[in-house]
């Protein structure tokens, strides 16, 4: 009698385990949540690219900005005015003593090396004057923007996938 006592307390209960609906409803779950995950990452190194290409901007519109105020006579003389897109031939300042004028030229081409360098497609233009102040402008490619067919709006004559940091200036 003891013994049916203790078989009678003592339920006896099947475990079945997992079912393969369940199973796979699982791994699909899973799979959600690493496509997602995988998404984040890919977005954040993208927006990382991005902050990069905007920093170099800054701190390029910094350079010539300085530029300009280290050669305050080439800017009173005018030679900072209009410095275009390009890069052009000058004299080598740090070798030879230049006029104001030449060191302007000198500042433009470095500048505008560096830009194409630091920056995918990086051009630089200066426009202004010392009596209303300068505007500098860096453009660049950013095919961040493919998704975007218009291009920034702060870019003067800018193309499909162009980004543009303006700055204003007062030396």
């Amino acid at each position: 009698m003891r013994i049916n006592r203790i078989f009678s307390i003592k339920k006896q209960t099947h475990s079945n385990g997992f079912s393969l609906i369940e199973v796979l409803i699982t791994v699909l779950i899973v799979s959600f949540g690493l496509l997602g995950m995988a998404a984040l990452v890919v977005s954040g190194a993208r927006s990382n690219n991005v902050a990069y290409y905007r920093s170099v901007a800054s701190k390029q519109t910094e350079d010539i900005a300085d530029r300009m105020r280290a050669n305050i006579a080439g800017v009173a003389a005018g030679a900072y005015d209009a410095l275009s897109a390009n890069i052009p031939s000058s004299a080598d300042c740090v070798a030879n003593t230049c006029s104001p004028a030449q060191i302007a030229t000198f500042d433009h081409a470095l500048w505008n090396t560096a830009n194409a360098r630091l920056l995918p497609g990086g051009v630089g233009t200066v426009n202004g004057n010392l009596v209303v102040g300068y505007s500098i402008t860096l453009m660049w490619t950013e095919k961040e923007m493919a998704d975007d067919p218009n291009p920034s709006p702060n870019c003067p004559g800018g193309t499909t996938n162009t980004q543009c940091f303006v700055t204003r200036f007062a030396p």
